[in-house]
């Protein structure tokens, strides 16, 4: 009996021991496994599955509500286009963000976003202007006067970018609706016409000729915001006398049908859907004019236009010629421009901004004095 014992104490050693060996072995050989791995293989070994980073839901981002506006006099925008609407692109090749669309919430009430392309107006040698100025001018006579416009490509600044409406927005997603309660102002600058104002200048500086961008709010209140970017206007052409082309950068807005539907004026270029550009040259036949150089200004912008349906056909809507000033007087060279709508897509307005910059560069590359 004893001798039965003592082999039965054996047995039970000997198999502690083998566990023991076997234990150590298995922790020796996955040791590295899991440190390569991590807690998320043990958990699998183990039949625990963690959570991958797809797996883990994703909050959808929805526009910020915004402060309404007063809106004050805006440059006179054409009629609702009725041409065909052209259809987005949703790939392309650019480094410009696309943001998709938040599913919308069923708290507010949206509306309808068309695309279209806004042409019309009348040809003069190979590019369109809608003339209301009642100046008489032959606009095809014009168009052969030189820009009274003088810059060189020696580094100093001879473009000034602004936006006196500084707070106008866009869409900030791809979308075919939009909240009916959106102001489309914002204070960040991203997502609104100062980046836009940004593309240009970049394009133009890369160029080789110096560009100022003042970035000020002007419309914190709306009313005034003219007279407050013309006093920032003032400053920028004193501290930089070289400065010859001031742009005033906004985005245009249609109104909207009784269904709510608004309209967004776009142009395919190089594959891509840009924002139509609208230039406005204003005119001032008034007995006592503030703006009596105004036939200098109208030389430019169809420069700028004529350069414009030449470098890329339908990108400019027609030259918009009218009794005007908006700040226009400041230079021989101070234009307005209008860029997209407010349910053009941010996307959409920053590459109409890069080709806008082209434009004016191709310009500048016309008229430079050695």
């Amino acid at each position: 009996m004893r001798k039965k014992r003592i082999g039965k104490i054996g047995y039970r050693i000997c198999a502690v021991l083998a566990a023991a060996v076997s234990l150590w072995c298995m922790g020796d050989n996955l040791w590295p496994v899991v440190k390569e791995n991590g807690a998320a293989w043990a958990l699998r070994a183990a039949g625990l599955q963690a959570a991958t980073s797809q797996e883990v839901p994703q909050a959808e981002a929805s526009p910020a509500p915004q402060k309404e506006a007063v809106k004050e006099t805006e440059p006179e925008a054409t009629s609702l286009p009725t041409a065909t609407p052209v259809p987005v692109q949703e790939e392309t090749d650019t480094e410009l963000p696309v943001l998709p669309a938040p599913t919308p919430d069923p708290e507010r009430e949206t509306a309808a976003v068309a695309a279209t392309f806004m042409g019309g107006g009348e040809e003069i040698n190979g590019f369109f202007v809608k003339d209301t100025s009642d100046s008489g001018l032959d606009l095809s006579e014009e168009i052969l006067i030189d820009p009274d416009v003088h810059v060189k490509r020696d580094g100093s600044p001879v473009v000034l970018f602004y936006s006196t409406h500084t707070s106008e927005a866009y869409l900030q997603y791809e979308s075919d609706w939009y909240y009916r309660d959106e102001s489309f102002r914002t204070e960040e600058e991203e997502k609104s016409v100062v980046a836009v104002a940004k593309r240009a200048k970049d394009v133009i500086e890369a160029g080789g000729f110096g560009v100022i961008h003042d970035t000020t709010r002007f419309d914190e209140t709306y009313s005034g915001s003219y007279q407050r970017s013309m006093d920032a206007m003032q400053e920028n052409l004193l501290k930089y006398p070289t400065i010859q082309i001031t742009v005033d950068v906004h985005r245009d807005a249609f109104g909207e049908e009784d269904d709510g539907t608004r309209y967004k004026p776009v142009a395919e270029v190089n594959g891509e859907n840009a924002a139509q550009i609208m230039i406005m040259a204003g005119c001032d036949l008034s007995e006592d004019p503030l703006f009596p150089d105004w036939r200098e200004n109208l030389h430019l912008a169809l420069r700028l236009q004529q350069k414009g349906d030449l470098l890329y056909p339908g990108l400019f809507r027609p030259l918009f010629f009218a009794q005007r000033n908006y700040n226009m007087h400041a230079t021989h060279g101070s234009l307005l421009v209008e860029v997209g709508t407010e349910v053009n897509t941010q996307r959409e307005a920053d590459y109409a901004g890069e080709l806008l910059g082209e434009t004016i560069l191709a310009v500048l590359n016309d008229i430079a004095e050695e």
